[in-house]
């Protein structure tokens, strides 16, 4: 794990030298550290082809790239004994050009008793290749940290939902470090989503997999997708609203007791995050205590994320 960090030290470095001081350095061990700490579980590993050069690790080709020209996402290993309901079984995503690429996959359906046949034919999309970091270092030196200790804290970094060859720049431009990437496929009828693990190389499960129940569900378009996945990339939120905002999103409504079991929470603490959704304006509120049913608010997500773009 050493030679890890010693890549993220290696990102880092490649930022602003007036940001980069012993309390950055410091920070970026914590992170590190922490996200290591972090209970995740992984449905597959990961293998990379960047710039036509094989990979075992992206942070290794950030660090040996200036530009991201082509990429391969090979996912080995597949966990078959695991939930796959909120995951798409995939060979291979290859970015080619643009933001543009192709998506190798295998069907997967959670209520058939054999869930997912290996040896059924691959079905390849074309697709339309965006991403954004979801836990990730932006290097502050103790002086910018320090302009106004009394002040609200400023995110020095909002992430946007990007191609990814312009993420790849801004990362190497501002000393960026990623540990975790959702990259997300988009087809003209269905959005494909995977959550990276930068530091050991996985494909991540989804947390709602074997968790939240698969009714209920929404069917969406596909600029619906774009406009939540532009809102989840920018909005700040607790990790506990984060996933009451995307249960939420997948569902036609839900109320708080469903929102509790299918999260294992409490009531109360889904009726917070769920109240928490609505005073941001991007979902509405009906009937009333303690039976209220919440839905999202289409048009606010369009209207929010035509403002984020």
């Amino acid at each position: 794990m050493t030679d890890v960090l010693e890549l993220c030290q290696a990102i880092l470095h490649l930022g602003s030298e007036e940001e980069v001081d012993q309390h950055a350095e410091n920070e970026l061990r914590r992170t590190f550290y922490e996200y290591r700490a972090a209970q995740k579980k992984s449905l597959a590993s990961v293998s990379y082809m960047v710039n036509g050069q094989e990979y075992d690790s992206l942070l290794k080709a950030i660090v040996e790239h200036e530009e991201l020209e082509n990429l391969g996402l090979k996912f080995l290993k597949p966990d078959l004994s695991e939930n796959w309901d909120f995951n798409t079984p995939t060979r291979m995503l290859v970015l080619m050009d643009k933001g543009m690429g192709v998506l190798e996959r295998f069907s997967y359906d959670s209520f058939k008793l054999k869930k997912w046949d290996k040896h059924q034919q691959i079905q390849r999309d074309n697709v339309m290749i965006r991403g954004f970091p979801t836990w990730l270092y932006f290097p502050q030196s103790i002086k910018t940290k320090s302009i106004d200790p009394l002040a609200a804290p400023i995110r020095p970094y909002i992430p946007k939902l990007v191609q990814l060859e312009e993420l790849w720049s801004h990362i190497r431009k501002n000393g960026m470090v990623p540990f975790e990437l959702r990259v997300c496929a988009y087809t003209k009828t269905a959005r494909y989503i995977f959550d990276i693990d930068l530091i050991h190389n996985v494909m991540l499960k989804d947390f709602r997999g074997g968790q939240s129940p698969l009714r209920n569900r929404a069917q969406r378009e596909i600029i619906d997708y774009l406009n939540f996945d532009t809102v989840l990339a920018s909005t700040d939120m607790r990790d506990l609203v984060k996933r009451a905002f995307i249960n939420l999103f997948e569902s036609e409504y839900t109320n708080a007791f469903d929102l509790a079991h299918s999260m294992h929470i409490t009531d109360k603490m889904a009726a917070n995050a769920l109240n928490a959704i609505v005073t941001r304006k991007l979902a509405s509120k009906e009937g009333s205590a303690p039976r209220e049913i919440y839905s999202i608010d289409s048009e606010a997500l369009a209207a929010r994320a035509k403002k984020l773009a």
